[in-house]
């Protein structure tokens, strides 16, 4: 009786602890598996990665794919047939994988292959190429024939990363550049595709970042070398995002102006700008003008005019005060068209200054013919002003010809007393650069001339 007791009793706690057990398995299984496919998912492929990667710094491929279109099958066919063609792509998938290797889904229609060895970016390619081939043989549904095509994105250890994450993160950018540039194909990571996503995520968040107050204005004061004051300062646009952080105007100019954005963030500017330049106007500072940069596209747009004459309407500001600076480029990709809107400008009173003029491939005859007032020599041009011979020279000649047609001239990136001094003597006007200022807000310039430190 007391056997037949302790046998049940051990049979109870030794089927309770089996039970335990299968269940922490099942329950680790689910944390490792994709449920649908059976394949590892992708807590299992970042650690399969990682413990050749971080410890021993093995060489690995990383491969994520991407079947194209599968929505389509769902919407077709149903999604218990797509689920079908799932498993079936992940069965091909594990048996077509290289030795030693791990196929893995890793979300909705996207599978991946970790890799071990070492592969050229060539090697790899051709690999794989071959390996594909055997992965697009039609699917059946209901006994119809289903061609699908998928995209694929590859990261190579070390070289592409040296984590799980970040290799998988990288083969997924390659993935996107695939998806967005016709799918059905294969491509390994490249550095670029880093900015391209960037770039993607900046033109995305520009409307809301208008609405939220994201940007603002820092104004960087230009020196008359004449007189020893402040003439002017030139507004220049910051972008502090809660996301990206600070983001450089060499970034997101550029993508504004490829995706559209460039009016309206350019009619903020101009108000904000000439909201601010009303104050100073009131308050008895040297400043003569506001300067703002037009990029080409908005240049060339008739609609320029009428919006900067609505700001200045709005604003109650003369359009005295306002300084337009434009590229050589934007002047050369339509002459007739810039010096007609230039005309117009200057029409209404706004001074119109060439920015960054010797970089660009106007001619004399371009010069001599453009109705501007002021050229901008560019800051490589400054940089050896006072060490070398040959760009002092050139300096020299563009302040010639620039007095022979009648404009004045402004020095950009001005950072020593040296160049100041070479600039003087060539007869330059005013200069700009951190030897006077570097971008400062509206409250600290005001500071500043609260302390006569320009002179004002």
């Amino acid at each position: 009786m007391n056997l037949s007791f302790f046998l049940f009793f051990a049979f109870v706690v030794i089927s309770l602890i089996l039970f335990r057990f299968q269940r922490k398995k099942y329950a680790f299984y689910r944390k490792q598996t994709d449920l649908l496919t059976n394949l590892p998912n992708r807590r299992s492929l970042e650690q399969f990665i990682e413990a050749r990667t971080t410890p021993l710094n093995l060489p690995i491929a990383v491969v994520v794919i991407d079947l194209d279109n599968f929505n389509w099958i769902n919407e077709e066919y149903g999604y218990e047939s797509g689920d079908s063609v799932l498993v079936e792509f992940s069965e091909r998938l594990a048996f077509s994988a290289p030795a030693h290797s791990l196929a893995a889904r890793i979300e909705g229609n996207k599978f991946a292959l970790a890799i071990p060895g070492t592969y050229s970016r060539e090697g790899i390619q051709t690999m794989l190429a071959d390996q594909f081939l055997s992965l697009q043989s039609p699917f059946y549904i209901s006994g119809a024939p289903v061609h699908l095509t998928f995209s694929a994105g590859v990261a190579l250890a070390p070289e592409d990363g040296r984590n799980g994450h970040t290799l998988l993160l990288h083969a997924e950018r390659a993935l996107r550049h695939v998806k967005h540039h016709g799918k059905n194909n294969l491509v390994l990571y490249n550095t670029s595709f880093q900015r391209q996503d960037l770039e993607l995520q900046l033109a995305m968040s520009f409307r809301s970042a208008l609405q939220n107050g994201e940007f603002f204005l820092c104004y960087q004061p230009k020196l008359s070398i004449h007189s020893g004051k402040t003439d002017s300062v030139e507004a220049l646009i910051r972008w502090n995002s809660p996301v990206h952080g600070t983001v450089s105007p060499a970034l997101f100019i550029p993508v504004a102006e490829k995706n559209g954005f460039i009016f309206d963030l350019t009619k903020w500017i101009l108000q904000e700008a000439c909201r601010q330049m009303k104050k100073w106007s009131e308050t008895n500072h040297t400043f003569q003008r506001v300067a703002v940069n037009i990029s080409a596209p908005l240049f060339l747009s008739d609609r320029l005019p009428e919006m900067i004459r609505d700001i200045l309407h709005d604003c109650k500001l003369d359009a005295g005060f306002l300084e337009l600076e434009i590229t050589e480029t934007a002047v050369m990709e339509d002459f007739q068209n810039a010096c007609r809107i230039i005309t117009l400008l200057k029409k209404e009173g706004i001074t119109i200054s060439l920015d960054d003029f010797g970089t660009g491939v106007s001619s004399l005859t371009h010069l001599k013919n453009l109705p501007i007032d002021t050229l901008k020599i560019d800051k490589s041009f400054i940089n050896e002003v006072h060490t070398s011979f040959e760009d002092k020279a050139l300096v020299e000649m563009i302040i010639q010809l620039a007095n022979l047609f009648g404009l004045s001239v402004t020095a950009e990136g001005v950072e020593k007393q040296e160049q100041l001094s070479v600039l003087q003597r060539l007869g330059c006007d005013s200069i700009q650069g951190y030897l006077i200022s570097r971008p400062e807000l509206p409250d600290v310039l005001d500071a500043y001339f609260t302390e006569k430190k320009y002179g004002s």
